[in-house]
């Protein structure tokens, strides 16, 4: 196993240029309070990367535009997940990777202006690799589904802190799972209240909700999959997303698609 240090925040992305194939592992920090959103992305052939940040603005954004710009980055790239981090979480994720080249964005700070501090590209090379269908040594399953009901997260209601997570993005657009501290007496009613707020442009019910975050996988596109684990402080937490459903431009918490997890 491959192992690599990165550090992203507002200065930039501190990362090797050269990473070797196979599972690699990245250990992401952040020395900014406000952490960082650490994507990886690999483009498909003719697709420029300035293209690719231009679309990815518009779909964090809200309405039909944002709704286009979805459905767009679907076909320009493959996400491969990443690491949202906090000041105080760095966090632990491992891929396999081919080689080729390869995009990490912090989606923090997509809308800044200017690529400097948001991407860091580096070149994956040949050789003697062990590459399996989906990248190993996780200890619990945290799936990503479609039911009657919409999109859910398949995911214990206990985990202890540490413990090694896949993600696996079953849905039919890419998306992720981060976990988000909750405060005391927090619903689940409260936090689908919360993210309707938000997807509306209306001031959220509870503005003070969320105590902590987000840590976690950040989106994997349809099919990916991805090991996170962060030593998070025990307590209660909601497993959720910021991404916009492609059908009808909400947040996917704003339809039910969160749950409540207890971090021991």
């Amino acid at each position: 196993m491959n192992v690599y240090d990165i550090r992203a925040d507002a200065a930039g992305i501190a990362a090797p240029d050269t990473v070797e194939p196979g599972a690699a592992t990245f250990r992401i920090r952040s020395e900014d309070p406000e952490g960082a959103w650490l994507g990886l992305v690999r483009l498909v052939d003719g697709v420029s990367l300035e293209q690719y940040l231009d679309d990815l603005k518009r779909a964090y954004g809200y309405g039909p535009e944002a709704i286009a710009a979805s459905r767009v980055l679907d076909g320009q790239g493959i996400m491969l997940g990443g690491a949202a981090v906090t000041g105080d979480v760095p966090v632990s994720y491992t891929q396999l990777l081919s080689p080729g080249t390869y995009h990490f964005i912090d989606y923090k700070r997509i809308l800044g202006d200017g690529p400097a501090a948001k991407v860091h590209s580096f070149t994956v090379g040949t050789g003697p690799a062990s590459m399996g269908s989906e990248p190993s040594g996780a200890e619990v399953a945290v799936v990503q589904v479609n039911t009657a009901a919409g999109p859910r997260y398949q995911v214990p209601q206990e985990i202890r802190s540490g413990t090694p997570l896949r993600v696996t993005n079953r849905l039919d657009q890419y998306n992720e799972a981060v976990l988000m501290g909750l405060k005391d007496g927090a619903r689940g009613s409260d936090v689908e209240d919360f993210f309707a707020a938000i997807s509306d442009g209306r001031q959220p019910p509870v503005p003070d909700l969320i105590r902590s975050g987000p840590v976690g996988c950040v989106p994997l596109s349809p099919g990916r999959s991805a090991v996170v684990s962060a030593d998070l402080p025990p307590g209660r937490y909601v497993l959720t997303s910021w991404v916009t459903d492609h059908d009808n431009g909400r947040k996917f918490p704003a339809e039910g698609m969160y749950a409540l997890v207890t971090i021991v």
